[in-house]
């Protein structure tokens, strides 16, 4: 935890419950796809695409995280263990 009250581990498991709840929504997104291209249902099938890219997007986004976390815990100053 910082002198700012910021505890470092519980922002790390955060983020993680984020990208899980992301991956999680990809593959049930990728899951209905499959159910809809089985009954030719094109419309919904692109949505779906476009939110699995989005997904995947949001993702990408949240690689390096954990880097990123311990950077600007570095950054901020005096730490305090808890």
């Amino acid at each position: 935890m910082h002198d700012t009250g910021m505890n470092m581990g519980q922002l790390a498991m955060s983020v993680k419950q984020v990208d899980d709840a992301v991956a999680l929504a990809r593959d049930w997104s990728h899951r209905l796809l499959h159910a809809t291209e089985a009954y030719d249902m094109e419309r919904i099938g692109s949505k779906l695409e476009q939110a699995m890219a989005a997904l995947d997007e949001a993702r990408a986004a949240l690689e390096g995280y954990e880097d990123a976390i311990e950077a600007d815990h570095n950054a901020v100053g005096t730490v305090k263990l808890v």
